[in-house]
């Protein structure tokens, strides 16, 4: 699922930059960034009927990773060439410290996108992401193995209706 072109490169971007400004000061490490990105999309999914990220998700030892993001925060850190050449709005820091470099482009996102980032970034002051992460898709995945959009829209409510509009979808 997860689609390499400028515009979701830059939306993947720009949301790192927004969530790095918003997250609790203990929550800004790139392991929790990237657990606003799983648990916003299915929140969007559940809510609206669409992702906000066209994003695969691997299940790793320690929960979901959106496959690309997690691809530019190690390009970030290791201080390589971002594709399409798109300058970074966030740093890596010691302790996998996301820190943005200046505001968000919150254009890139719709209302409901910012809302459901907004709550998961929310709730992380008080949950552990991580825990929340750990659902049934990614308990039946096997380790480093994308999970099934299947088995990720099987956890929402809804989930037959939501299957049904994914796969009917219009690109």
């Amino acid at each position: 699922m997860s689609i390499m072109n400028k515009e979701n490169i830059s939306r993947i971007l720009e949301a790192f930059a927004y969530i790095a400004k918003r997250a609790p000061v203990q929550k800004k490490n790139m392991y929790n960034v990237l657990k606003v990105f799983y648990l916003a999309d299915k929140l969007h999914m559940e809510r609206y009927g669409r992702f906000i990220f066209e994003e695969s998700y691997s299940a790793m030892a320690k929960g979901p990773v959106p496959s690309t993001a997690y691809d530019l925060l190690k390009a970030i850190k290791s201080g390589k060439e971002l594709p399409f050449s798109i300058e970074s709005p966030v740093a890596l820091g010691s302790n996998h410290i996301v820190t943005a470099q200046r505001q968000a482009d919150e254009d890139l996102f719709s209302g409901s996108d910012l809302l459901c980032m907004d709550e998961v970034i929310q709730l992380s002051e008080n949950e552990d992401l991580g825990d929340l992460s750990h659902d049934d898709a990614w308990k039946s995945t096997g380790r480093n193995n994308f999970m099934p959009i299947e088995a990720i829209l099987s956890t929402l409510q809804n989930s037959e209706a939501l299957l049904e509009l994914y796969h009917n979808r219009h690109p």
